[in-house]
């Protein structure tokens, strides 16, 4: 049959051994109260429902004394001393104190979820920006790791400052190269790093000092080996304009200097045409000496 367990109040068999809710025990330990029919202990002096009290079951008789053979007189019965039972505590008490129980765990469950969340939140942050920053040229970006990230592996850290002293390695480069305003220096930086942030810098700064040197030139010759080198460069429209201005004024001294030969040509065929046409003249006389003056 399923009861009413009398210490929590869950149902279970009369036949259980003990109760799966609270571990007391029922078999052979409960009974009825006459009074309101509700289970209780058996060893209970009073019903926790009805509050009526229950009277003690029945003593063993005692064994009789033997009987001797000159003295019929009967050893007297010593009564049972009930045993001290420990005292049940309420059932609302109990409920009370697994509630709280349960919540504390509760509790504890959810602190260590958030802590475990957000640590594996703060992990997968680091990770992201470690890969970010191991990726990028820029040493700003590696030192913010190290400033954002103190706690981060310590490989992860080693890695980072390695990658930060070739970076700046890289920039001291740069600099010395930009300082000298030498194409030399600059084509061996972008060899040497042609996937930095500065290539495409160093390279317009090649346009521009190859197109200074042609302006310096100023031939046709030192135009024509600028375009040759930069046919996309920044520069390359002027430096056209500059090749056909030069060979436009060679055409023309050219053509300046045809039409003077020309000229001079006709000029010297006309000087002989003229001496041919007109007559010789004659000899001039020679001059008569000199009369000497007479003395008066």
């Amino acid at each position: 049959m399923i009861i009413k367990c009398p210490e929590c109040g869950h149902q279970v068999s009369d036949r259980a051994k003990t109760c799966p809710s609270c571990g007391i025990e029922i078999a052979g330990k409960i009974t009825r109260c006459p009074d309101c029919g509700e289970y209780i202990f058996k060893d209970d002096r009073e019903c926790p429902n009805c509050h009526c009290s229950i009277n003690a079951s029945a003593s063993e008789p005692a064994d009789e004394a033997p009987v001797d053979s000159q003295n019929y007189a009967l050893a007297p019965e010593i009564p049972e001393i009930p045993q001290p039972r420990e005292p049940k505590k309420s059932t609302g008490h109990k409920i009370l104190w697994s509630s709280v129980v349960v919540g504390f765990v509760i509790a504890l469950i959810i602190v260590f979820l958030g802590i475990y969340f957000y640590q594996k939140s703060q992990q997968e942050n680091e990770m992201r920006a470690y890969e970010n920053a191991m990726m990028s040229a820029e040493p700003a970006v590696l030192q913010n790791f190290l400033d954002m990230y103190i706690d981060a592996s310590v490989a992860h850290r080693d890695s980072i400052k390695a990658h930060l002293e070739i970076l700046k390695k890289v920039d001291r480069d740069w600099q010395n190269a930009y300082a000298s305003q030498s194409k030399s220096a600059l084509q061996l930086f972008i060899d040497r790093n042609p996937d930095n942030i500065h290539v495409t810098e160093a390279r317009l700064l090649i346009d521009s000092l190859d197109f200074e040197a042609a302006k310096l030139v100023d031939t046709m010759e030192g135009y024509q080996k600028y375009m040759d080198s930069h046919q996309q460069g920044a520069y390359y429209d002027e430096a056209a304009n500059a090749y056909d201005r030069i060979r436009e004024e060679a055409e023309a001294r050219r053509r300046q200097a045809q039409q003077d030969s020309i000229m001079k040509a006709q000029q010297a065929a006309e000087a002989a045409q003229t001496q041919t046409v007109q007559p010789a003249q004659p000899a001039p006389k020679p001059a008569q000496p000199a009369q000497p003056v007479k003395k008066q």
